[in-house]
């Protein structure tokens, strides 16, 4: 069967008027990620990413340092599609609708973050806020942004590719066979960099892990292991 590693991006700017970037520490977790690649001597036919700016970026940092010689290297393949969901439309619909309010200095408090964005996530599915876009529209162009990639890597092909915690698990809700509510549980716990790994073949698509950080998993790294 063929391999598609599935990556979050590395560490985004939360907190600070650009999200859509890396933080030092998110280039780091790339970096990282690149070093173990070549370190197990993976093959690597393909490298794709999201056209967000972190994403992007995470897949070319991946791809330096991954040993791969530049002139033979892949080159990133930006797919439309795995775009994320934008987390600050759903929280002031959220507070709008609650009339409570965002809490002074969110950006600076990820635990407060973590449960406002948790409850808008819930009001989102529920159909309570609209958000961006249905939930059902986000998912479904997430799995056909991931069946764009699937067909592009083909046979005997092993590659990745680039994405958001929740384009990603949008992406593979359906090969997993989990509830909409649990799939967007399980993203809030995906950690940065964390890569998940899809077999697949004509018929079949089947998850053979998720959300490992091995390549953080030493004493040098444990400081890149992040979730926001």
């Amino acid at each position: 069967m063929s391999a598609l590693y599935l990556v979050r991006h590395g560490q985004a700017a939360f907190g600070t008027e650009d999200y859509d970037r890396l933080t030092p520490l998110g280039e780091e977790q790339c970096h990282a990620l690149g070093r173990h690649w070549a370190a197990l001597d993976r093959p690597l036919s393909g490298i794709y990413s999201g056209a967000m700016r972190r994403q992007r970026l995470s897949a070319e940092i991946f791809a330096a340092a991954s040993g791969v010689h530049a002139s033979t290297r892949p080159a990133v393949r930006v797919v439309s599609g795995l775009e994320e969901y934008d987390h600050e439309i759903l929280l002031e619909q959220y507070a709008g609708a609650s009339d409570d309010g965002l809490p002074p200095a969110l950006g600076q408090d990820r635990r407060t973050f973590h449960e406002l964005l948790t409850r808008a996530l819930r009001a989102w599915l529920d159909g309570r806020i609209p958000g961006p876009e249905p939930f059902t529209a986000f998912r479904a162009r997430c799995e056909a942004a991931l069946e764009e990639v699937i067909h592009s890597v083909g046979r005997g092909g092993s590659a990745v590719l680039f994405g958001s915690a929740g384009s990603l698990a949008g992406a593979i809700q359906r090969i997993l066979g989990v509830g909409d509510w649990d799939l967007l549980r399980l993203k809030l716990n995906f950690y940065n960099s964390g890569v998940s790994k899809l077999l697949f073949n004509d018929r079949d698509r089947v998850i053979e892990s998720i959300n490992s950080i091995a390549h953080l998993e030493q004493p040098a790294t444990l400081r890149l292991i992040t979730h926001r």
